[in-house]
């Protein structure tokens, strides 16, 4: 095959995949792909969520040292607060669920944060039986300090990488994040054979 119809070809499909993306991201994926077939990975999957977890478990320490610096009651008080500020008044099952908690672990958090004032919680209007869950203005003042430790734990995990490779990685990973931002709360209490047939069917 003429060598600028394989480049037309390989554009098409990755234009396919990823609309929003710009020349640039292409010819990174590209040249990714490339390397990726000449390193004939046994197990690509496998490395990538090996180098995810690893990356993962070095943001949770640098995460846990940035938020000894604030005033927050514990680290994950962090991702609850976050949480509340981008869902705004819910019920404290809906906060658990959006951030894949176990519901015992939440509800501990959850009460930490009741007695430092830092969210409060009301009778739901709409169902008498249930309590909604908001910041307080006191949350909020600490959420917004918090938030200077958490953009230096960003900048540590991404120092030297560029940004148009940072938003590659997000069009590559989006759909995926959202896939399983669909399912784990409904998963998360079933066996793993359950998980495996309802996600891989």
């Amino acid at each position: 095959m003429n060598k600028a119809v394989q480049l037309l070809v390989a554009w098409d499909e990755f234009d396919q995949l990823y609309p929003e993306a710009d020349l640039d991201q292409f010819c990174r994926y590209y040249l990714a792909k490339k390397e990726h077939l000449k390193a004939n990975y046994q197990n690509s999957q496998g490395l990538l969520l090996k180098i995810m977890g690893r990356i993962t478990s070095a943001y949770s320490l640098y995460h846990r040292a940035a938020m000894s610096k604030t005033k927050l009651p514990s680290p994950e008080s962090f991702y609850f607060l976050n949480g509340l500020a981008h869902l705004g008044e819910v019920k404290k099952t809906d906060l658990i669920n959006y951030l894949f908690y176990e519901y015992t672990t939440g509800m501990e958090v959850i009460s930490k944060l009741l007695k430092d004032n830092l969210i409060l919680e009301k009778v739901d209007l709409a169902d008498k039986r249930a309590k909604l869950i908001s910041l307080t203005a006191k949350g909020k003042q600490v959420l917004n300090g918090s938030y200077i430790q958490s953009a230096k734990v960003s900048e540590m995990i991404f120092n030297g990488m560029n940004n148009d490779s940072i938003k590659l990685c997000i069009e590559l990973l989006v759909d995926i994040e959202e896939k399983h931002s669909k399912w784990v709360p409904e998963l998360k209490n079933k066996e793993f054979d359950e998980m495996y047939h309802t996600i891989c069917k």
